[in-house]
C-alpha cells in the first residue's frame, strides 16, 4: 500500500507546484493625480527661498528650483515675472537643534553633537497668483538604530573652523551658526532629499503626471510546458525597456495602444489557466497583477478594479492583493477629483481655502516684529531716575537656544526691560528692570507703561505664582490718553487693545459690561459699531471722555 500513496504523493506535488510565478521589479510609468485640483488657469510655477532670520538649508536656491519639475505647469524662467504657483522654502534656525559641544584643546578640536527638536521641520509655503494658499511641513528626524535609539550627527572640526560654526558669548558659552545648522542639514537629509523627498511633497498635492515607480512584474515558472518561463520572461524585460519611453503623462496617454499590445499577451496567458484549481490560481495571479498594473497605466479603471477583484477571489497571497486594493481607491479617488468619472473631461477647483496654519504663522510672525532690541530712549522708575540707553523688550514667547532648563521664575514675556547703558566709569552695563520698578519707557515718540490687564486664568501667559495671587501685570504701549482713559495695546497679541479707566484696578477690552457706566456707549459697543482695529479702539477711547465724563 505504501507505494502506491508515495507515487500519489509525488503526482500531487507536481500539480500543485509544477506551475508558479516569479516576479521582477521593474520601473514603469504610472499616472498620478493631485490631492488638491488646481483653478483654471494656473499655467506657471517657480521655487524660491523665503528663509526667517538665520535659518538655513544644505542647498541652494537656484538647485530648487532646477529640483522642481511639474508636468501640468510650465516653469517660469523670467526672474522678473510673476508666476501662479510660488513653492517658497524655510529652512531650520539654531533654535530647532538640541547642542552638546565639546572641545579638546590638547587637540585644538571641537565635537558637536546634534539632535534636532521634536517640532524641527523644513516649510514650504504655497502661494497661488501672490497669495498665500498652504503651508506644508516636511518634518527634520533624528536618526536611529534598527531598535529605534536616537543616534545624534556629530559635526568634528578645528579650532581653525570655529567662527564658521560657533558664535561666542564668552570662553564657556557657545551657540552654533546658520552654517553649522546647513552642515548639519547636509549630513542628515542626505543627496537626494531635494528630488526624493521634498519635490514628490508638491508634486501630490498640485500636479497631474506620470511618476517612475518600482512595481512588480510576473513570469510563469511552469515545469510542464517547456520555453515558457523565458518566454514569459522575455516579454517583462521587454515591457520594461518599452515603459522607459514614457517620460510624461503626455506620452503614456499617447502610448495606450503599445500598452494594450501587452494586456492582450497575459490576457491570452491567463485563458490558459484553470482559475478553480489550486496551480491555476498561483500561476494566474501572477498575470492578473500585470494585467492590473498595465490597466492602471492605461487610465483603465473599470478593468483594473475587475483585475484586483479577480486577484482577490484567487485568494492567493491576499496581504497584498488587499494591499493593492486599498491604493487603488485612493488612487481612483484622486483621479475623480480632477476629471469626470463619466465624460474624463478636466475639473477645475473654485480656489483655494487658505490653511489655518497660515494665520497662526502669521500672528506669531506679527508678534514677533513687536519686540523691540537696543533701540535708543530711556526709562523713568518708579522712584522717578531716569535711565537712558539701549532698550530691549520682548513680547513674543521666549524659545530655546541651548539646554531644557526649566525657569522656575514663570514666564517673562512683558513683564522685563533691559536698559544697556554706560556707567560712571565708561563701562557697559546691562539693567533688567520688572513692572513694578518702572513708570514709563519712552522710545522716540512711543510710550510703554505698566499696565494690569483683566484675563482669564487659562489666557494668562504668566506662570509665575506669589502665594495665591497670579501677577498678570506687563508692559503696553499707550496709543491715546484723554480725560478719565487710556487706551493700551498689548503687543503680546495681535489687534488686541485694553482701556483703563481712572479709579478702576484692572484694564479691560472694549465691552458693554465693562463701559455699563456709560448706557449709550455700553449700547454702541454692544450694537456692533466698533472693529478691533486701532482707529475704532480710539474712537470708543474718545467717546467716553467726551460722553460719559
Amino acid at each position: 500500500m505504501k507505494k502506491p500513496l508515495l507515487v500519489l504523493f509525488l503526482f500531487g506535488t507536481v500539480s500543485i507546484f509544477g506551475q508558479s510565478t516569479k516576479s521582477k521589479n521593474i520601473k514603469v510609468a504610472i499616472p498620478s493625480y493631485a490631492k488638491k485640483p488646481v483653478p483654471q488657469n494656473v499655467n506657471t510655477y517657480m521655487g524660491g527661498f523665503a528663509n526667517s532670520k538665520n535659518a538655513a538649508l544644505p542647498f541652494t536656491e537656484e538647485a530648487f528650483k532646477n529640483a522642481l519639475k511639474f508636468q501640468d505647469f510650465t516653469k517660469l524662467t523670467d526672474e522678473n515675472g510673476t508666476p501662479d504657483f510660488l513653492f517658497a522654502l524655510n529652512g531650520l534656525s539654531i533654535k530647532d537643534l538640541n547642542l552638546t559641544i565639546s572641545r579638546s584643546k590638547a587637540n585644538e578640536t571641537y565635537s558637536v553633537s546634534i539632535v534636532p527638536k521634536a517640532d524641527a521641520a523644513i516649510g514650504i509655503l504655497t502661494m497661488l497668483n501672490g497669495e498665500s494658499v498652504h503651508y506644508n511641513r516636511i518634518a527634520v528626524l533624528p536618526k536611529a538604530d534598527s531598535q529605534g535609539k536616537v543616534i545624534p550627527v556629530v559635526l568634528d572640526f578645528t579650532f581653525d573652523e570655529e567662527e564658521k560654526y560657533l558664535t561666542f558669548a564668552n570662553d564657556e558659552q557657545a551657540k552654533g551658526t546658520p552654517y553649522l545648522v546647513e552642515e548639519y542639514l547636509r549630513v542628515n537629509l542626505g543627496d537626494n532629499f531635494l528630488t526624493e523627498k521634498l519635490a514628490p511633497v508638491l508634486y501630490e498635492d498640485y500636479d497631474i503626471r506620470s511618476n517612475t515607480d518600482f512595481e512588480k512584474f510576473y513570469f510563469i515558472k511552469d515545469k510542464k510546458t517547456e520555453g515558457l518561463e523565458d518566454e514569459t520572461k522575455a516579454k517583462v524585460a521587454d515591457f520594461e525597456e518599452m515603459s522607459t519611453a514614457f517620460t510624461n503623462l503626455e506620452q503614456l496617454r499617447a502610448g495606450k495602444e503599445q500598452l494594450q499590445s501587452y494586456r492582450t499577451y497575459w490576457e491570452e496567458k491567463l485563458a490558459v489557466y484553470d482559475l478553480s484549481s489550486k496551480a491555476g490560481k498561483k500561476a494566474g495571479w501572477g498575470l492578473i497583477m500585470n494585467l492590473y498594473n498595465v490597466a492602471l497605466m492605461q487610465e483603465d479603471f473599470e478593468a483594473a478594479s475587475k483585475y484586483i477583484d479577480m486577484a482577490l477571489e484567487t485568494e492567493e497571497k491576499k496581504w497584498i492583493t488587499k494591499g493593492k486594493r486599498n491604493d487603488f481607491n485612493k488612487h481612483y479617488e484622486r483621479y475623480v477629483l480632477n476629471y469626470d468619472k463619466d465624460s474624463g473631461e478636466r475639473i477645475y477647483s473654485e480656489g483655494y481655502t487658505v490653511d489655518p496654519i497660515l494665520a497662526k504663522i502669521a500672528k506669531k510672525e506679527a508678534i514677533q516684529g513687536n519686540n523691540v532690541d537696543k533701540a535708543v530712549g530711556y526709562v523713568i522708575k518708579d522712584d522717578g531716575e531716569k535711565m537712558e540707553g539701549k532698550i530691549s523688550m520682548r513680547f513674543s514667547p521666549q524659545e530655546q537656544e541651548g539646554g531644557n532648563i526649566m525657569d522656575i521664575s514663570g514666564d517673562t514675556t512683558a513683564k522685563r526691560v533691559t536698559v544697556t547703558y554706560v556707567n560712571a566709569k565708561g563701562k557697559t552695563k546691562n539693567a533688567s528692570l520688572k513692572c513694578k520698578e518702572v513708570s514709563e519707557i519712552v522710545i522716540e515718540d512711543r510710550v510703554f507703561e505698566p499696565v494690569n490687564p483683566k484675563k482669564g486664568v487659562l489666557k494668562t501667559s504668566d506662570a509665575g505664582l506669589s502665594g495665591f495671587n497670579l501677577n498678570t501685570t506687563v508692559f503696553m504701549e499707550r496709543v491715546h490718553s484723554g480725560t478719565g482713559i487710556t487706551l493700551f495695546k498689548d503687543l503680546t497679541g495681535v489687534d488686541t487693545y485694553y482701556f483703563a479707566i481712572d479709579g478702576v484696578k484692572k484694564a479691560e477690552t472694549a465691552s458693554a459690561e465693562f463701559f455699563a457706566s456709560c448706557p449709550a456707549l455700553a449700547s454702541r459697543i454692544e450694537g456692533g459699531e466698533f472693529s478691533v482695529s486701532e482707529e475704532d479702539q480710539i474712537k470708543i477711547a474718545k467717546a467716553y471722555s467726551n460722553e460719559c465724563k
